[in-house]
């Protein structure tokens, strides 16, 4: 008899050994997304009813996954420059004794994460990278997703490794890992039911927070909605999931290198417009090309992008002191004014589509300031 294992396991297997020549991590566990990593660190690092630093305009599922945890969100605000928090912004955090920190690397733009790790290790704090975004790219001379006492991966639709769904923990604490994997085995399984769910909140979400600002009325329905996917955050795949993970690992050098190439493009013939990118340190990825532009031309270029059937391009990240408010009304009001900026400034355009469509961009671009 074969004792050979399935294909199923063994693209898992395959896929982490990937991760591991990837970033130099010891310990690879697949995760059905990255928030649930989260969730399963600060549980069982036990920081219940403790603070945990995050960026201010970070992706919402990083805010749900602390509450979901039992920890308290604290905001930390960016440097406008990079859109990253630094050790200067973490100032406003220390009279609140955290017990962790998620910095991440946003739009695949590299934190100063060697500054934040020194700043952790001085302070006692647990570090956990927020390598979304980063997958591939470098941080302060090392892969990104190699800092940290653990670090995240995702893989869900529109990521730089796009397995459709997914993401990882990685970490070089065997007994951590071994810890992660008990909990994970405790999570319901991805099925149709969480797709469904999936689908609605997309759809709910993105009409939602684009007008939490000029509608506070809106905040009084993220509590109810919180209640109603929470289930979102945490969840484990089947084996199935997994089979693409590997391909998509080793198609990354070549998708990485496209976007540079599309990035390079955009800053050739995007030079003398009323707008500018972020800053991007040495080593940086690109998730998407973030194009700062003023305020009162924000909205009306991404109305005009759309119209013109460039539906790729996207505002995205808000800040999140609105939903932590309403979802955390018994924790001290925030202000983070930075964050609040680049929300209302920031369009990304797309770096992963074919040459012709990015050219399409540049001239949408250019005709609307025109």
């Amino acid at each position: 008899m074969s004792h050979r294992k399935p294909r199923r396991s063994a693209s898992k297997l395959l896929a982490s050994q990937k991760l591991r020549d990837l970033t130099g991590r010891q310990h690879i566990v697949l995760a059905g997304r990255a928030a649930a990593g989260i969730w399963s660190l600060l549980r069982i690092l036990g920081f219940q009813d403790r603070w945990v630093l995050i960026p201010a305009n970070t992706c919402y599922i990083v805010l749900w996954a602390v509450l979901h945890s039992g920890s308290k969100p604290f905001l930390v605000d960016i440097d406008p420059q990079t859109g990253n928090i630094t050790p200067d912004t973490l100032a406003a955090a220390l009279p609140y004794q955290p017990a962790a920190i998620i910095p991440c690397h946003m739009y695949g733009l590299s934190a100063p994460i060697a500054d934040l790790y020194a700043w952790a290790r001085d302070h006692a704090v647990f570090v956990i990278e927020d390598a979304t975004l980063a997958v591939g790219g470098q941080a302060d001379g090392q892969p990104a997703g190699s800092w940290g006492d653990a670090s995240i991966f995702s893989f869900g639709q529109g990521k730089l490794v796009d397995n459709d769904i997914g993401g990882a923990v990685l970490t070089d604490d065997q007994r951590l890992a071994a810890e992660v994997e008990r909990l994970f085995a405790g999570l319901p399984t991805w099925d149709n039911h969480l797709a469904d769910l999936t689908d609605q909140w997309n759809q709910i979400y993105w009409a939602l927070h684009q007008y939490e600002a000029e509608n506070p009325r809106i905040l009084e329905l993220y509590p109810p909605l919180f209640e109603m996917f929470r289930d979102l955050i945490c969840y484990r795949l089947p084996d199935a999931s997994w089979l693409g993970l590997p391909e998509a690992l080793q198609n990354l050098t070549a998708n990485l290198q496209h976007r540079a190439r599309m990035a390079a493009l955009y800053d050739r013939m995007l030079p003398d417009i009323p707008a500018q990118t972020l800053d991007r340190p040495a080593g940086s990825v690109l998730w998407r090309y973030p194009l700062r532009v003023p305020v009162e031309h924000r909205n009306g270029l991404l109305r005009h992008l759309w119209q013109n059937n460039l539906t790729e391009v996207t505002r995205w990240y808000p800040s999140l002191r609105y939903m932590r408010a309403a979802l955390a009304p018994h924790l001290p009001p925030q202000d983070t004014p930075h964050a609040d900026r680049l929300d209302v400034s920031i369009i990304n355009l797309p770096v992963h589509v074919k040459r012709a469509a990015i050219l399409r961009t540049i001239n949408a671009v250019r005709r609307y300031f025109a």
